[in-house]
């Protein structure tokens, strides 16, 4: 099932607790509809476009990250709720802070992603500057084709998600969560990832 389907499933209860993907007229103007397009964005991993803002630099950010865990928030600018997630997603990164090392080139990455694909769209300048306002401490991006999206069946803001280097989920949450149960999905993916591969796990 696509994430369009998906969207069109979703029951009113989602909408009191996030907020649902607008696929309005817009959309149809940002998402790429070519076969080809499709096909390069329909594996991991994929390319978020960070910016330039608070505790976050200009580049590209992979999704997943080998040998990496990353605790990927899909937030909304314009989402009350999204926006309420956001302090309790930097006091989890504070927590995991103290016992392993947090950034683009740690053990542990946290990241801010939005959907690039569906609605009107901030400028890098624009998304670094709403960064600012919401006191963001930690990489921001921007999932430019949707891919993320897709690859996870991302349908409801915030949702949040921790991965392991090869892009498994090993714990995810829609509409909100504490700042426990973060940490606690992030050190579920750590362990996990600490596990030593079998034959069986890559067949």
């Amino acid at each position: 099932m696509n994430r369009r389907s998906l969207i069109a499933a979703a029951t009113p209860l989602a909408v009191l607790s996030g907020c649902l993907d607008d696929i309005g007229s817009t959309a149809g103007e940002n998402r790429a509809t070519d076969d080809e397009a499709e096909a390069d964005r329909s594996e991991p991993p994929f390319n978020v476009t960070t910016v330039d803002g608070p505790g976050s630099d200009a580049g590209t950010v992979s999704v997943p990250t080998d040998g990496q865990v990353q605790l990927v928030n899909f937030t909304r600018l314009n989402c009350p709720t999204s926006k309420a997630l956001l302090p309790r997603v930097e006091e989890a990164r504070d927590r995991l802070a103290e016992a392993v090392d947090i950034g683009p080139d740690g053990t542990v990455h946290v990241l801010s992603v939005i959907d690039g694909s569906i609605g009107a769209q901030p400028s890098a300048t624009e998304l670094a500057d709403w960064w600012a306002e919401q006191d963001g401490d930690w990489t921001i991006g921007n999932d430019e084709t949707g891919a993320l999206d897709d690859h996870y069946e991302i349908t409801l803001r915030p949702t949040t998600i921790a991965i392991d280097g090869t892009g498994e989920i090993h714990w995810r949450d829609e509409g909100g969560t504490t700042v426990n149960t973060m940490v606690s999905g992030v050190e579920t993916a750590l362990e996990a990832a600490a596990e030593p591969r079998t034959r069986d796990d890559d067949n």
